[in-house]
């Protein structure tokens, strides 16, 4: 491979370097000044579409010419402008709106900002899905594929000059990142400087202090037109900020990796979701795809999609709506406050989910398990899970096609589990403790068994210098230790502790052993 490769699938529907195509939109029947084509509020390119809005509704119109289909998923980026906050009106009542439309006086018109919730002035980009209800129509409204692309502001007193723009407006869906190399990685800031290029100024993925702001799709492992294609992403000690988009699709953002042999890795990164409507997937889309993510945070964030190759370690979902972990590993991390109802984690193989602390608020499973099987689970510790009717045990067995049995041997300090099952079987939760046999000679046999009974729990053939057994805690076992060098051992009834433990072995050489 060679040096990553940062493409969008945008379209352009105007740049705004001419005043070509572009009308004057009067929604309220009053005066405006003209348009005019000027550098003054210009974020791409050279130029922008300006004019003057007093004691107004006004705006402009750009006719792509052909009503044109954007694509299932492809949303609009629109660069607009108002300057002056202090005298537009507040949101609800279409400060700065948004517009669509079939014909210059039948469109869609969606509310983004006002005096009211605009943090401060400039350009700003808005992407929204031409299917999201309204907040207003002209006349009867949008009508199949949009021709008409515009904006228009609401302002309650006289402005001082030029106090309205529209610049730059395109269709698609993201970025999409191939290529690249261990010695140079495709990163967000690769990409980013792309993005704010004053040639594009996309909207997609833009740099902010400490990170960036994400709308659309980041896409690592496809070429714009959605192949799959090799890719090596690595970036660390950042953060990336999902901007809320009141009128997109719900799935709108995805920060996804695809490719069976593209290579992610994420060390530090935090990804924070602002606001509810469009909160962000993370999807891992080839079952082969090898990623790592490591002390890495997501907050408020939407679905979590791994695959087998993935290692998750020391990484934190907090308020997030659930993790699919399809043959992952998960290590040392922490589940908080997630919203699935189904659970934090749906897991197909609960023995790769170790050591994580889950904390409900008792609406929801800790964790549901769609495979059959017996599984150890070690370590992973629950608080605030509530059983009963309300759905909030631990556990939740709900396996595909609602058969077989389940069986949880909880080891190494781990939480007991309530549960709920959802299948015709039986689940079976098991506390256990694990115990290490140490300083053993090699190719030593060992047999644990039920203590007083020849009920097998665990053995080996020819050992190394130590051996690991899983046994229920409190219980008692009878453990065989035979090396025919040695002096057969026999450690009847042990006790075995509530927490992992170590049972130093010594082993006295049999003085009567011949090897002739």
């Amino acid at each position: 491979m060679a040096a990553p490769n940062y493409n969008t699938d945008l379209t352009d529907i105007t740049l705004a370097e001419s005043t070509t195509g572009f009308s004057d939109l009067n929604i309220d029947g009053g005066g405006g000044g003209a348009l005019s084509l000027e550098i003054d509020f210009a974020i791409q390119g050279n130029n922008a579409i300006n004019r003057a809005v007093s004691n107004r509704n006004r705006g402009v119109l750009f006719d792509i010419g052909a009503a044109t289909a954007l694509g299932a998923d492809s949303h609009v980026f629109i660069w607009t402008v108002c300057a002056t906050p202090g005298i537009s009106d507040i949101k609800s009542n279409g400060g700065i709106g948004v517009i669509a439309g079939s014909t210059t006086n039948n469109y869609n018109q969606w509310y983004v900002n006002g005096s009211d919730t605009l943090p401060q002035g400039g350009m700003q980009n808005y992407a929204f899905h031409t299917s999201s209800t309204p907040s207003i129509q002209g006349g009867s409204g949008l009508s199949g594929n949009p021709r008409y692309f515009g904006s228009a502001v609401e302002i309650l007193n006289t402005a001082k000059g030029d106090n309205y723009a529209m610049d730059a407006t395109r269709y698609g869906t993201g970025f999409y990142v191939t290529a690249g190399e261990l010695a140079i990685p495709a990163t967000f800031a690769g990409a980013a400087a792309v993005n704010d290029l004053n040639a594009n100024r996309y909207g997609i993925l833009t740099a902010i202090p400490g990170g960036f702001a994400l709308k659309g799709r980041y896409v690592v492992g496809q070429t714009s037109a959605g192949t799959p294609t090799q890719a090596y992403f690595a970036d660390s000690n950042t953060s990336v900020a999902i901007t809320d988009t009141e009128y997109s699709l719900p799935d709108f953002t995805q920060i996804v990796f695809d490719h069976p042999s593209t290579f992610f890795s994420l060390d530090t990164v935090s990804f924070t979701t602002i606001g509810t409507n469009n909160k962000g997937k993370f999807m891992v889309n080839d079952a082969s795809t090898t990623g790592s993510i490591v002390s890495c945070t997501f907050n408020n964030f939407g679905n979590t999609n791994l695959n087998a190759n993935v290692q998750v370690t020391g990484s934190s979902w907090i308020g997030c709506e659930g993790i699919q972990q399809s043959g992952s590993i998960i290590f040392d991390s922490n589940i908080i406050g997630t919203t699935d109802p189904s659970g934090s984690i749906i897991s197909d193989d609960p023995s790769l989910i170790s050591f994580c602390t889950f904390e409900g608020d008792g609406t929801h499973h800790g964790i549901e398990v769609v495979t059959p099987g017996t599984y150890s689970f070690p370590g992973n510790i629950f608080s605030g899970f509530v059983s009963g009717s309300d759905g909030g045990e631990e556990l939740l067995f709900n396996p595909t096609g609602g058969t077989g049995d389940l069986t949880i041997n909880i080891v190494e300090a781990g939480s007991n589990l309530n549960f709920k099952n959802l299948s015709s079987g039986t689940v079976t939760i098991n506390a256990q403790t694990q115990v290490t046999l140490t300083n053993l000679q090699p190719n030593t046999e060992i047999r644990v068994y039920t203590a007083g009974t020849q009920d097998q729990v665990a053995f080996v053939e020819n050992s190394g210098t130590s051996f690991q057994f899983n046994a229920p805690s409190g219980g008692s076992v009878d453990i065989i230790i035979h090396n025919i060098e040695y002096v057969y051992q026999r450690i009847l009834a042990y006790s075995v502790p509530a927490t992992t433990s170590t049972l130093p072995i010594t082993q006295q050489f049999d003085r009567n052993y011949s090897n002739l």
